[in-house]
């Protein structure tokens, strides 16, 4: 037996934008009787399906489904299936897209969001200072201003990606001064673009799903990524030298569009929130070992890892980019950088 779904756009738009709204639903209304969900919403991720971020989205979906007793559903589109990152911010914030993994580093260039201060540079002293910043009352201030400060997004809970480190293709990267000259590829943001250039490399702006080929033609001479990114796209086989340096450590955020959001009852949204503090949890627990076993599979694959213990002259390079980026943000920095 057929049955029929009906697609209901979640706001009221013209032109070109609703030509692509047609094509790209939003929330997912089924009309059907018995088991088939009430509510359909697409969860998009750049990241493959073994990654510890796209478990997680799978784990959050998981939860979702049970607590709504199978009303709400949530499709994961892993591996860039329905874009690229800039097209999933924009996808949200007009309801094309009803969920994205977004993270703090991207959000910092769509607008003047307090989460883009967790993308500077060697804001975090370790994991525990990171997990203190996201679970406290700064992480709720933070979470809530993604939605107050007009971006049309909601942001559920923040998760660990891992923090950011340099890859290369012909030689590791032992002091800052090895980087000078390299073309390095970054997301199309400008904050991480300059912390690039502070170190002496030349940023070069390029999609996640150019990477490895630019990495294999010689196109870029390194790129930067967390641990498990970097294992999980199988970059190591073509930039073999991993540098851990830390430079950040941004977290990412669960993104609901704001018009889905409004379209959805309370009840509903609490299921997402409480699936989405589960699926924090699940993170949180399950990062650990997912950069253990990253590292190790590294190892066997005879990846050149350089630990980069001293980081002061590291953090003295970044000082032009927090007198650039820093902004009416000052006291928010101080704020994360001060709690014990």
């Amino acid at each position: 037996m057929a049955f029929r779904r009906m697609k209901i756009v979640c706001a009221v738009l013209t032109g070109a934008v609703t030509a692509l709204l047609s094509a790209c639903s939003g929330i997912v209304l089924d009309q059907s009787i018995g088991s088939e969900p009430e509510i359909i919403l697409r969860y998009a991720e750049v990241n493959p399906s073994d990654h510890i971020i796209t478990r997680t989205g799978k784990y959050f979906a998981d939860r979702v489904k049970e607590m709504s007793d199978g009303r709400i559903e949530i499709e994961i589109y892993d591996a860039g299936k329905l874009g690229n990152d800039a097209q999933y911010y924009e996808q949200l914030r007009i309801g094309a897209l009803d969920m994205y993994r977004g993270n703090a580093i991207a959000l910092e260039g769509i607008s003047n969001m307090e989460v883009g201060v967790m993308a500077m540079p060697y804001l975090f002293r370790d994991n525990d200072h990171f997990w203190k910043v996201c679970d406290g009352e700064i992480g709720k201030e933070i979470l809530a201003d993604i939605q107050e400060s007009g971006s049309n997004m909601v942001g559920l809970c923040f998760l660990d990606e891992g923090a950011r480190n340099i890859m290369t293709v012909d030689a590791p990267i032992k002091d800052i001064s090895d980087l000078k000259g390299l073309k390095i590829r970054s997301m199309e943001d400008e904050l991480l673009c300059d912390v690039i250039r502070a170190t002496g490399a030349e940023p070069v702006v390029m999609d996640y799903a150019d990477v490895y080929s630019a990495l294999q033609s010689g196109a870029v001479d390194g790129a930067e990524n967390p641990v498990c990114s970097y294992y999980s796209n199988q970059f190591y086989k073509v930039a073999p030298y991993y540098t851990v340096d830390a430079h950040t450590h941004s977290p990412s955020v669960i993104l609901i569009s704001e018009i889905t959001w409004k379209h959805l009852s309370d009840e509903d949204k609490n299921i997402l929130l409480t699936a989405a503090e589960m699926a924090k949890e699940y993170n949180k627990a399950e990062i650990e070992d997912a950069e253990s076993n990253a590292y190790n599979k590294l190892i066997k694959e005879k990846v050149k890892i350089t630990q980069i213990d001293d980081i002061s002259k590291w953090q003295e390079a970044m000082e032009p980019v927090y007198e650039a980026y820093a902004g009416n943000h000052r006291l928010l920095i101080d704020k994360i950088k001060n709690l014990r």
